[in-house]
């Protein structure tokens, strides 16, 4: 049977120490150290060549044991063991790290390239070596390694730790203006496997993400940190500002990852199974967007919070309650918990009290001419917006009515 090398340092250890023992075993017999090693020096010991050892050898293998013990004796794998000589530490992490950035790339285009930037390369031949040691090489790519699947199981240790949103195609409405196409925005708790809020839109765009994101803080709280893909909806300025305005971390997954949230992934297709499916049945059909999130709603608290989730063992909405105290809530009321919502823009206010938003104007107090302030909106409604100028609330900015202005007599108007 083929041995492994560490059965092969395991038996070498066990030869020494027999030898240990041996010297041992005089020395507490009353023969001098000096003596024992000698008389042992000449013996050959049962190894696969039966062996003699030198006595200053045996002297280094007694003294080893006698400080570390058992594990003393098993030979040291080299220091240098995995090095490359001809590739140096540096340049093989660059390799590593190229690779691991485009496992799709030749690594013989990785070489060129590198070459084509001035870099000093060892051969060809060394490269795949090297990487072949450390599992780089385009086999364990082609196997999978570095593209698909994660790394680790992973689930957050506390509700609210993490959050994972993502949007999916949802069904399709008919009604006498015809056909409505739905998108799916779902949020889902890492450690409950609850659904904080889930709801259909027409559109899949940032406003029906912040509008599912605002609806789940105010049922269910704020999340540390929430996960979501690469999606428009998610990766832009006003999305990044609500989340900072509420103490979120945002993160992103990186391009192609799609199953480093496989637990979203997960939930959609449960939705998908054995909620919208039942819509097709006779007489279960939704009318419009109303109904339809109304209905889902309800399938959501009694049928998938209250049954035992295959992962976790238990409900999700038994173990969400169950580290409730946890849970951080807004202290806030309603038009508060909506400014947090806010985009924000800076504008430098003209000399007619005017500020330009999406080619509309808007004024402002006339005190504010000259100067740089903020404006702080809801950019979907655009119901209100105010003014914030070194960090105060200053005033509201209002419409540009040029019509009406044209019959106000300032002093500056032409003469008629």
């Amino acid at each position: 049977m083929k041995t492994t090398q560490e059965d092969d340092r395991q038996q070498v250890a066990l030869t020494r120490f027999k030898a240990v023992s041996y010297i041992q075993e005089q020395v507490r017999n009353g023969v001098i150290l000096a003596e024992a090693l000698r008389t042992a020096a000449v013996c050959p010991w049962p190894d696969d060549a039966g062996r003699c050892y030198a006595a200053r050898t045996l002297e280094d293998w007694y003294y080893a044991y006698q400080k570390d013990g058992f594990a003393a004796l098993a030979t040291q794998p080299r220091s240098d063991c995995g090095l490359s000589k001809a590739m140096d530490p540096a340049t093989g992490q660059w390799f590593i790290e190229q690779v691991c950035q485009y496992p799709k790339v030749p690594v013989k285009v990785i070489y060129e390239h590198g070459q084509q930037e001035g870099k000093e390369l060892p051969p060809l031949r060394t490269a795949y070596r090297y990487l072949k040691r450390r599992g780089y090489d385009q086999a364990s790519l082609r196997r999978g390694r570095l593209e698909t699947g994660p790394t680790k199981a992973f689930e957050a240790p506390h509700v609210n730790d993490l959050w994972m949103v993502d949007f999916s195609p949802g069904p399709k409405l008919r009604n006498d203006d015809g056909v409505i196409s739905t998108q799916l925005c779902v949020l889902i708790d890492d450690c409950s496997r609850l659904i904080p809020f889930a709801a259909y839109y027409e559109r899949e765009n940032t406003q029906s993400f912040l509008h599912t994101l605002r609806e789940a803080v105010l049922r269910r709280g704020v999340p540390l940190k929430l996960y979501t893909d690469q999606g428009k909806p998610f990766v832009n300025l006003h999305a990044s500002v609500v989340c900072a305005n509420l103490g979120i971390r945002l993160l992103h997954a990186k391009p192609y990852h799609s199953w480093s949230k496989g637990k979203c992934e997960r939930v959609i297709y449960t939705i998908q199974t054995g909620f919208e499916s039942a819509l097709r049945l006779e007489g279960k059909q939704a009318h419009n967007l109303d109904d339809l999130n109304r209905r889902l709603s309800l399938w959501i608290q009694t049928v998938y919070h209250q049954r035992t989730h295959a992962a976790i063992k238990c409900r999700p909405e038994s173990r969400y309650q169950e580290q409730l105290k946890r849970v951080r809530q807004l202290e806030l009321d309603q038009d508060e918990v909506e400014r947090l919502f806010y985009t924000r823009c800076d504008r430098t206010v003209r000399k007619d009290g005017t500020v330009r938003i999406d080619n509309r104007l808007y004024e402002v107090d006339l005190s504010l001419r000259t100067l740089r302030v903020q404006l702080r909106f809801d950019p979907f409604s655009f119901k209100r917006i105010e003014v914030w100028h070194q960090d105060r609330l200053v005033g509201l900015a209002k419409a540009c009515n040029l019509h009406l202005n044209s019959q106000i007599h300032g002093g500056h108007h032409a003469e008629r």
